[in-house]
């Protein structure tokens, strides 16, 4: 595992290096007072850098027991597919009906699959994370979210 570990860093560290060189590859704003398009890019690149520091780190200094490796069961693996359908599901259905309509039902499908059993927090959350979302996103950035080519 720790030899494992390194190497991830180490490949985390060259895909963090090219990711920085093509962030300086975007072009410049010239509108005063506000964040350029390279901002939010250099942000992740700086948190990527960070994680990969701190795994690289962990692996030569830390010593661990050794852990035994377990097989996945049938059930997990029946989990991470329906995961991946609901998933895919989600980004198609967004296409023809618009992030605020499909996103609850993503997030209550979620929240099922996650063991949530309150009916209320199921229904009420994901509808009220939604619309704020939105709200957010339609009142402060005057950013459109998916509308859906049916509605």
């Amino acid at each position: 595992m720790r030899r494992t570990n390194i190497f991830i860093s180490i490949i985390l560290f060259a895909f963090t290096g090219y990711y920085a060189y093509l962030i300086t590859e975007l072009p410049t704003r010239n509108i005063p007072h506000t964040l350029g398009a390279d901002f939010m890019p250099w942000v992740l690149t700086v948190c990527l850098l960070l994680l990969s520091s701190l795994l690289f780190l962990e692996s030569l200094f830390y010593k661990r027991e050794k852990q035994r490796v377990g097989r996945i069961s049938l059930k997990e693996v029946a989990g991470i597919l329906s995961l991946l359908a609901i998933i895919v599901a989600y980004i198609t259905a967004m296409i023809y009906f618009g992030y605020v309509f499909i996103t609850p039902l993503f997030m209550a499908a979620m929240m099922l699959m996650s063991g949530s059993k309150k009916l209320k927090e199921i229904i009420f959350f994901p509808i009220g994370i939604t619309l704020a979302v939105y709200i957010f996103f339609y009142r402060f950035f005057n950013v459109l979210l998916p509308g859906g080519k049916i509605f």
